[in-house]
Parts: C-alpha cells; structure tokens; sequence
C-alpha cells in the first residue's frame, strides 16, 4: 500500500469514528426532573443516555428536601463542555432537581417538646404548639428520623417554650434549629354524664371526665370525682361541664316549710317537741325552726330527715 492509500485510509477511519462520536452525541436527551439522594449532581441525573460520562460530577446537590433548577442556558454550556452535542428546543427547556431527604415533621417536635416539659409540670398532659407550625427538618436520605433537644426552658405561668432540636438524635450533627411555642398544661376534670337537677344526688354513674386547659379552670373547678359523690347541685347542671365547689351541697334532708322533730339532749333527759323548718338544710346544717307550740323560733342543728337538735341548754326552748 502506497503512502497516498495510507493517508486516504486514516483519514476514512477519523471520519467514522467523528460520525460515531457524533450520533453518541445526538443520542443525549435531556431529563425534565429528577430526584437525587446524594450531596453531588452528576451528569447523568440532567442528562440520559449519557453513556460512560453519566457519573462525571457538575455540582453540589441542593440541600436536603430542596430543589434545583438549571435552565437552558447553563445546559448548553454544559453540554459543549462535555461534548454531549446537544441543543435545547426552546430557551424554556430545564431540568429540575429535588434533594431526597428523611423528614423529622412538626410533629415529631411537638411529641419531643411534650415529653420534655412532662416533668415540669403537674399537668395530666401538655398541649404543644409550635409557632413555626410548618416545621420540616430535612436529614440526608438513610439517616434516621430522630432528635434531641437542648437549651430548653419552659415559662409555665406564661405557657412559653423554647429549645433548640439538634437532628439526628445520635452521630454527626446534620440539622440545629431554635423553635419556640406555647405549652398549655391540660387537665382532667370530672363532669356529670347527664343533666341533673337540685336534689338529685350524685353518683359514680353520674360521672365522666373531660380535659380543659389548667390556666381556665380557677380554682374551685373541681378535679376529685370524691367530691361530686353523694352531692345534689345548688342548681341544675348540665352534661359535661366542669363541677365547681359552689356549685355543690350536700342534699337536704330538711326541706322548708317541713314538719320536724325537735330534739333536746341533755345528760340522761331527752325532750322533743314539733317544729316547722324555716329553712331547707342537709346533714350538720344549722337552720332555724319554729316550735309550732310556744311559736318561738330558735336554731336547730340537722341531724337526719325531718329532725333537728337543739343545742340550747334547758328545756325552755321546747315550751
């Protein structure tokens, strides 16, 4: 083979393999979105059919749970730089990329917090609410859902908190951010099942509970159902509404207006006579009673239905 047939054969081969390179080129196609779960943008996560330079870096990925944008122009740039040979259709064309990630929700915080401040109060429980209420925390994908909080403080006569929450719970540090909110301290209180009315005595049955939050209940909201038991309104109650102490007595076994039997204990001499209440009382009330004999009135002590004790020394009060 002569040097011209040389020169005519190197030259057909360096045009085929620039055709080859060429339809290599063409055959990139450009991806519209993706996700990506490491801390690098490769050339392959903008491009497909990249072949052997789809692992080649160009960037650093987003920060966890954000996104990227690249638009047609750094494309085109990119593309020439790795001689991918293409070229957008529109300046439109775009590739958007979202950083994979392992969220620690709002939730997640408010359960933590709660747990946290559980000590410090002498609440039944602790309703959070962050101020930030759309709080995402993103960790790399693979790491774990969990936190830690540190520097917290807790104001219980203002209901304030605030802390940071350190992400993960356990090894290298990946998210830090202060947070802050209200911490109402809930309550269970007893409240009746049904309507009663004033009379009606209370029982167990009568009973069931219901939460409110502490700074709204004073402080003769009653949260012992022991102290409902037994009791009759001063007033009708309804159903689930919070009991207060003056809301409550204990029920009469004199009512006004009734026919009763005076009392007089003194040493071994016992003396009775009858009386008409003046005024309704229960168990230990004193109240006062007229002597429908003598019609004179005196305070008598209640000691069972319809009978009271006159604590008066001397039968005189009975004449």
């Amino acid at each position: 083979m002569n040097k011209l047939s040389l020169i005519a054969l190197s030259a057909s081969l360096s045009a085929a393999l620039s055709f080859a390179a060429a339809l290599s080129a063409d055959a990139a196609t450009l991806r519209t979105d993706a996700t990506i779960e490491g801390d690098t943008v490769l050339l392959g996560d903008l491009f497909d059919d990249v072949g052997d330079k789809a692992g080649q870096p160009v960037g650093r990925a987003p920060a966890p749970g954000r996104r990227a944008t690249y638009d047609a122009g750094f494309l085109v740039r990119l593309a020439s730089y790795h001689q991918l040979g293409w070229r957008p259709a529109s300046q439109y064309d775009r590739v958007v990329l979202t950083r994979g990630s392992t969220v620690v929700d709002a939730e997640r915080v408010r359960d933590a917090v709660a747990q946290e401040l559980a000590g410090r109060s002498e609440a039944d429980r602790l309703d959070i609410d962050l101020d930030n209420k759309l709080l995402e925390l993103h960790l790399p994908s693979g790491q774990p859902a969990t936190l830690k909080l540190e520097s917290v403080t807790y104001d219980q006569i203002q209901g304030r908190f605030s802390a940071v929450v350190v992400a993960p719970a356990e090894g290298p540090e990946q998210s830090r951010t202060a947070i802050s909110g209200r911490a109402a301290a809930i309550v269970e209180v007893p409240v009746l099942t049904r309507r009663i009315k004033p009379g009606e005595v209370i029982t167990a049955s009568d009973i069931g509970y219901t939460e409110v939050r502490m700074n709204r209940i004073g402080a003769e909201l009653l949260r012992d159902a022991d102290e409902l038991v037994g009791r009759t309104p001063r007033r009708q109650i309804s159903a689930n509404t919070p009991v207060r102490a003056r809301d409550l007595q204990q029920p009469q076994v004199v009512a006004k207006g009734a026919l009763v039997t005076m009392v007089l204990q003194h040493k071994s001499m016992m003396l009775t006579a009858q009386g008409k209440a003046l005024e309704g009382g229960s168990d230990g009330a004193v109240i006062r009673v007229v002597n429908t004999m003598s019609n004179r009135t005196v305070e008598a002590v209640v000691v069972g239905p319809n009978q009271v004790s006159v604590t008066r020394p001397g039968a005189a009060v009975l004449n």
